[in-house]
């Protein structure tokens, strides 16, 4: 929010309503809603950012923001009230990511081992979780390598093959298998150094 001529101090309250099926708008108790954010006297604007964290999976949300602006008594010269369009809360989903790739020399000429970190950054458990290795074009190996991945768990998966020349392709859940909150970084294609 912004100052307004004559403003002293502004202030802000954000609150959070939750919608149940057909049910009524309920108001959210959660620690630092509703509350009262202050500015510092003379300030020209004043930024506050909520989280909010446990929500309930498949209700509406939205936010209610009051606003007021005081003079140099104290006294409100002006209020307003603002609320955000209903959103929902997305049933909680894995997100796999290829985190890294490590080439080193294989003891054979002409092989490699890859080692490809798999991340899963979402909010749920992957299961049986595919990686799929490209070199050159070729496919090195397709496989579940993964039995469970939990949130926010990483592990490493080893890979032998040809030496890469010009590019590889690692792929996560390559059969797209997986409902996740992001397929789009499922993907990393570095060229070979």
């Amino acid at each position: 929010m912004r100052s307004v001529p004559g403003t002293a101090r502004m202030a802000l309250r954000i609150r959070l309503l939750e919608k149940v099926g057909d049910g009524e708008w309920r108001r959210v108790t959660a620690d630092e809603l509703d509350v009262w954010r202050r500015s510092r006297v003379g300030a020209a604007a004043l930024v506050w950012e909520q989280k909010v964290r446990g929500l309930q999976q498949g209700a509406v949300y939205r936010a209610v923001v009051d606003y007021r602006w005081r003079d140099a008594d104290g006294e409100r010269i002006a209020s307003a009230r603002r609320r955000s369009a209903p959103c929902g809360q997305r049933d909680a989903l894995p997100n796999l990511r290829v985190a890294s790739i490590d080439v080193r020399e294989a003891h054979v000429d002409g092989t490699a081992v890859y080692r490809v970190k798999i991340v899963n950054s979402g909010e749920s458990t992957a299961r049986k979780v595919g990686v799929l290795l490209r070199v050159d074009g070729e496919v090195v190996d397709e496989a579940e390598v993964i039995d469970v991945l939990q949130p926010g768990e990483s592990r490493t998966v080893k890979f032998s093959g040809p030496e890469c020349r010009d590019h590889m392709r690692v792929v996560v859940d390559p059969k797209q298998l997986i409902d996740e909150s992001h397929e789009e970084d499922n993907t990393r294609a570095p060229t070979c150094l």
